[in-house]
C-alpha cells in the first residue's frame, strides 16, 4: 500500500509494490536510494522481488561526537569544503499504527511531500520532505537550495557558517543548471523556511530546458551538497567509509516522474519502520567551522519532525 500527497494536491492511495527499474522517467511514483544505484517505480500489477534488509545501526552520541571531531580535522586539512554526516535515531516509543502517524503528518506539514508505504520490495517507510529537487511548472522548471539550519523560533541570526553552508549548495546547483544551453537561470533572494521544528535558509532557482535533458541533469544534480558534500565524489567516498549505516532510501529521490508533470523531492525527514520500531534518518552539514555538539543537536531537532507526533 502506498499513500502520498504533494503540497496543494489530493491524497493518493494505491495498492501494489515497488518494482526495480533502470529508468525512472515516465513513471507516476518513483523512489531511489541515496546514490541512485537502485531505482524503483510503484506498480499495481507486477510481482516484486523481495529485498532482505537489516535493522539500521544507531550511533551513540559519544561515538558521533568523536566521529564529528575527526571529520572537522579532516575538513581543516583540506579534504573537502563540506560533508553532510548522517545518522539513524531509534524512536523511544513503539509505533502501533503507522497510518495514524501519516494522517498527523498530513495535517502538520501541508507544504511537504508526505508519504507512507508498506510493500514487499522495500519494506515500510514514512516521511514528510520539504525539499524540492526538480519540479516542472507550466512555464519553467524549478528547484531549491535548502541548507543552513536552526531550531524553529530560535531568537538568533543565522551564523556565518550557516550562510556559507547554504551558499555552497546554491552555487553548486546554479553551476549545474548554467551548463544547459538556453537555461536562463533565475535565482531568488535568500529567504527563511520553517517546515516544522527547524528553520532553513532557502533560495529558489528557475530555468528552462527541454524534456530530454532531465535524466542527465538528475545524474549531475543529485545528490546535491545539501545531502552529500562538496566536492561530491570526495564527500560520497568519505561517507561510505565513515558512516556506520547504509543510507538506503534516505536522501534519495522520491516523487512523480510522469512526463509533463514531474515533481521530484529529496527524501528527507524520513524513517524506516522495522516491526513496531521507527528509525529516523537525519543529517547535518559539516564545514571546518562546525561544532560537534551543535551538529548533534541539529540532527536531534530534525528528528522531531516525526518523533514529536508519536
Amino acid at each position: 500500500m502506498l499513500h502520498y500527497r504533494f503540497p496543494g494536491e489530493q491524497l493518493h492511495s494505491l495498492e501494489g509494490d515497488f518494482i526495480s527499474t533502470q529508468h525512472i522517467e515516465g513513471h507516476d511514483f518513483i523512489i531511489t536510494d541515496f546514490d541512485q544505484k537502485n531505482k524503483y517505480f510503484w506498480s499495481t500489477d507486477s510481482t516484486p522481488k523481495p529485498i532482505q534488509t537489516t535493522t539500521p545501526y544507531c550511533i551513540s552520541e559519544a561515538e558521533y561526537l568523536l566521529q564529528a571531531a575527526q571529520l572537522i580535522k579532516d575538513l581543516d586539512r583540506g579534504l573537502a569544503q563540506k560533508i553532510v554526516l548522517s545518522r539513524v535515531k531509534k524512536a523511544n516509543q513503539t509505533l502501533q499504527e503507522p497510518e495514524a502517524l501519516f494522517q498527523k503528518l498530513l495535517q502538520q506539514y501541508p507544504n511537504a511531500l508526505v508519504y507512507y508505504f508498506h510493500d514487499t520490495c522495500l519494506g515500510s517507510w514514512i516521511g514528510a520532505s520539504p525539499e524540492i529537487l526538480i519540479e516542472r511548472t507550466s512555464t519553467h522548471w524549478r528547484t531549491m537550495a535548502l541548507a543552513g539550519t536552526k531550531r524553529a523560533g530560535e531568537e538568533r541570526d543565522f551564523t556565518a557558517k550557516e550562510f556559507n553552508e547554504h551558499a555552497m549548495v546554491t552555487e553548486f546547483i546554479e553551476s549545474q543548471l548554467r551548463q544547459i544551453p538556453g537555461a536562463n537561470v533565475q535565482v531568488s533572494e535568500i529567504l527563511t523556511y520553517s517546515p516544522g521544528p527547524v528553520t532553513h535558509l532557502l533560495q529558489e532557482l528557475n530555468w528552462q530546458m527541454p524534456q530530454s535533458v532531465l535524466p542527465l541533469l538528475l545524474k549531475h544534480l543529485h545528490p546535491t551538497p545539501a545531502v552529500s558534500g562538496l566536492p561530491k565524489k570526495v564527500a560520497q567516498q568519505y561517507l561510505e567509509v565513515i558512516e556506520g549505516h547504509e543510507r538506503r532510501l534516505y536522501a534519495g529521490i522520491i516523487g512523480n516522474c510522469t512526463v509533463g508533470s514531474e515533481k521530484l523531492y529529496v527524501n528527507l525527514r524520513s524513517a524506516e519502520l522495522c516491526g513496531q520500531f521507527m528509525y529516523c534518518y537525519v543529517g547535518g552539514g559539516f564545514t571546518e567551522d562546525s561544532v560537534p555538539q551543535l551538529e548533534w543537536d541539529e540532527t536531534e531537532n530534525k528528528s522531531q519532525t516525526l518523533l514529536r507526533l508519536l
